[in-house]
């Protein structure tokens, strides 16, 4: 059965929404001081911090758990056409994708290529491969935000 089968569940799509932004907010929190230390300090190595790796591989759950259950089992519940509320909802799916564009810009073209030799090699995979895991997340977020958008779409005028 296909989300579009179903019955409209306003509350389970909007709880699913919730927690995929709430993941959102969490990333962007988390690796804030992360970015600026990037910033400042190009190819320093970040300290090690395993506690951190593994809040963020939560948050990383926290945003794909709930998307991919919302595209597998639970349609867009809202079918009426506004245009306030598509241009509202497309612009905060573009928006909410800037973090993660400029971090990942930031690191690969302005602290990868001075990072130190001495950096550790497991770690930095680790942390890569959890670093494009969540903007992966944060990429399926604002496509999800942009989808709701889309729905609101209004019809052809006379």
């Amino acid at each position: 059965m296909s989300a579009n089968d179903e019955p409209r569940k306003p509350g389970i799509y909007l709880l699913l929404l919730a927690l995929q932004i709430l993941g959102a907010i969490a990333f962007i929190w988390q690796t804030l001081p992360e970015f600026r230390h990037i910033a400042v300090n190009p190819g320093e190595p970040l300290p090690r911090d395993d506690l951190s790796d593994i809040k963020m591989f939560g948050v990383l759950l926290l945003m794909q758990i709930p998307f991919w259950c919302r595209v597998r089992l639970v349609p867009i519940p809202f079918r009426y056409p506004s245009a306030m509320l598509q241009h509202a909802f497309l612009f905060l799916g573009r928006l909410s994708f800037i973090f993660g564009s400029a971090l990942f810009g930031i690191l690969v073209f302005r602290h990868l290529p001075e990072l130190e030799r001495s950096a550790e090699f497991g770690l930095m995979a680790r942390r890569g491969v959890i670093l494009i895991g969540c903007l992966f997340a944060l990429f399926c977020t604002s496509l999800e935000v942009e989808r709701l958008g889309q729905v609101f779409e209004p019809g052809p005028r006379d």
